[in-house]
């Protein structure tokens, strides 16, 4: 178990991290205005399984391998970049013969593993909670549990953070996808915008630095 110290010093410091504006905010914010409030959870969903399996990877030793092997970080990069960037296509394209928001809902499945996936694919991810959430393992000291314990502990903290703080925001901006709904226009242009999203965010994960 964790400490009241440990929880006291990491909650905080989680939520400051969750509440910087990222690219799965952003896509969790982009799914609910462009699909609806259920999409937005859905994604948030994925976005917090994908922290989930970093941090048991990063407990395992295995994502130590981006910061040890030249090659293992550009093969995650070079994959999460293009991945990233033909969800952005595959969105631009579909932008243009969307009349609505009923018309183009995704099965919630579908969002969840694109969330998910987006996510692990996500080396900039992984190198976050490899440095981050360690800080906040202790070792040592009496009745405390094994780092590997404590690191799915902190994990699932910052998971479910994750989903609760990301949900809410696509559940808010589904809302205002009942108002896009009845003006195409604008629902085109928010499509586009979250497609270039898409877009951007995988070619900055493919111009991502080779970590220091």
């Amino acid at each position: 178990m964790l400490s009241l110290e440990q929880t006291l010093l990491y909650l905080p410091a989680v939520a400051v991290i969750i509440a910087i504006p990222g690219p799965d905010m952003l896509l969790s914010l982009s799914r609910g205005l462009t699909q609806g409030p259920l999409a937005g959870i859905a994604h948030a969903m994925g976005v917090g399984l994908g922290i989930m399996v970093h941090s048991l990877l990063a407990a395992m030793g295995v994502s130590a391998l981006l910061t040890a092997s030249e090659t293992a970080f550009w093969a995650m990069k070079l994959v999460g970049g293009i991945y990233l960037i033909y969800l952005g296509v595959l969105s631009w394209r579909n932008a243009s013969a969307v009349a609505s928001v009923a018309s183009q809902k995704a099965p919630w499945t579908a969002l969840f593993w694109r969330g998910f996936l987006s996510n692990l694919l996500n080396p900039k991810v992984a190198l976050f909670v490899l440095a981050f959430v360690p800080q906040f393992v202790r070792s040592g000291e009496a009745n405390a549990s094994t780092p590997f314990t404590q690191m799915l502990l902190l994990g699932a903290i910052f998971s479910v953070l994750t989903i609760v703080a990301y949900g809410a925001l696509g559940v808010a901006a589904g809302r205002v996808s009942r108002w896009l709904a009845a003006h195409p226009t604008y629902m085109r242009n928010v499509n586009r915008a979250s497609a270039a999203l898409f877009i951007a965010s995988g070619a900055a994960v493919l111009l991502l630095d080779r970590r220091r």
